[in-house]
């Protein structure tokens, strides 16, 4: 045994990448122990043998349905906004798949599935009640896609800061999707728990920041990345889809292009983002186009206020709408 270890010792590239090892393996198993799972309060709704979390709050119709950006978190983006909304009518967001506290997303389920799902769970929920859909980023190009179906009774569309059908292509070499190399890097790093070993020298000071730390170096946040990948970004001409939203009540809240004056290349990108924000509100004829002053892409977080008092404004029309057609 002491031969042994004394080999070990004098070959010094041997005794270094087996002193890594156990170090990697000692803090691998620290970050195991100190990994927490947090269960998350709602509602579960069974859609294709998955099961979809949703959490609601207040009585009575309307229904306001809340869809998330891209890869972001339901109770993050959504939770301070439906606090601060009355109980008079019924506030509703979700976890889409492989986020929160719902299933797995399976890497080929697509944009219009999305839908499918935000349809299905919709109709679940509030039945043929009015409806206000409230959607981020991504989650505007799902809400189009449920809106154009006609399935739900649609009362408005609150869109904030909505990503583009074309926008790909639009901002080819600007704002182009995101590559293969991402998603791969995000499997390694789920595979050896890098991100997991970095939070174990991490303070937290709520359980969610916690909770999304955890999920943005697991496994479920790679697929996420990959069912995104799977579709190659958005590159079809809003045209190509025919919408015709008629007289549907649609807001269109944009960010504020100088909130970007110091990152530059974003910064050049506004004045295309506005167009397509533009191309989008005309969608509609019942349609208004508002910028968020001082706000980012991230209108939930930056301009809470500003989208509580549009979706109270756009509830009271809803109910309006329904009483004038009994």
């Amino acid at each position: 045994m002491s031969k042994f270890v004394h080999r070990i010792k004098s070959n010094k590239v041997l005794f270094t990448f087996l002193l890594i090892l156990c170090i990697y393996i000692l803090l691998r198993l620290a970050a195991f122990i100190q990994h927490q799972t947090i269960k998350l309060p709602g509602q579960y709704f069974s859609y294709q043998n998955k099961q979809v979390r949703y959490l609601c709050k207040g009585n009575d119709a309307p229904f306001v349905f809340f869809e998330t950006g891209f890869a972001a978190d339901s109770e993050q983006s959504w939770d301070i906004i439906t606090k601060a909304l009355p109980n008079d009518f019924t506030s509703c967001y979700y976890d889409r798949l492989g986020h929160g506290g719902s299933d797995n997303v399976p890497v080929t389920f697509t944009t219009n599935e999305k839908s499918a799902l935000q349809t299905a769970l919709i109709k679940h929920i509030a039945g043929n009640e009015p409806v206000v859909l409230v959607a981020h980023s991504y989650g505007g190009i799902i809400s189009r896609r449920t809106a154009a179906k006609n399935e739900i009774n649609l009362a408005a569309l609150i869109l904030l800061d909505s990503a583009h059908e074309y926008q790909h292509e639009i901002m080819r070499g600007k704002f182009d999707p995101i590559p293969d190399s991402v998603k791969n890097l995000q499997y390694l790093n789920a595979a050896f728990g890098l991100s997991d070993i970095k939070n174990i020298f991490k303070h937290y000071d709520s359980p969610m920041q916690k909770r999304l730390d955890q999920y943005y170096g697991s496994f479920r946040y790679a697929h996420v990345l990959s069912s995104y990948r799977h579709e190659k970004g958005f590159y079809t001409p809003l045209e190509k889809f025919d919408y015709d939203f008629g007289n549907l009540k649609m807001l269109v809240i944009s960010h504020d292009k100088q909130a970007y004056a110091k990152n530059p290349r974003f910064f050049s990108m506004t004045e295309q983002w506005q167009d397509m924000q533009k191309s989008i509100a005309a969608l509609s004829n019942n349609s208004e186009h508002i910028i968020a002053t001082g706000a980012t892409h991230n209108i939930p977080a930056d301009a809470p206020d500003l989208v509580i008092k549009k979706i109270r404004e756009t509830v009271e029309l809803a109910k309006n709408q329904s009483i004038n057609s009994l």
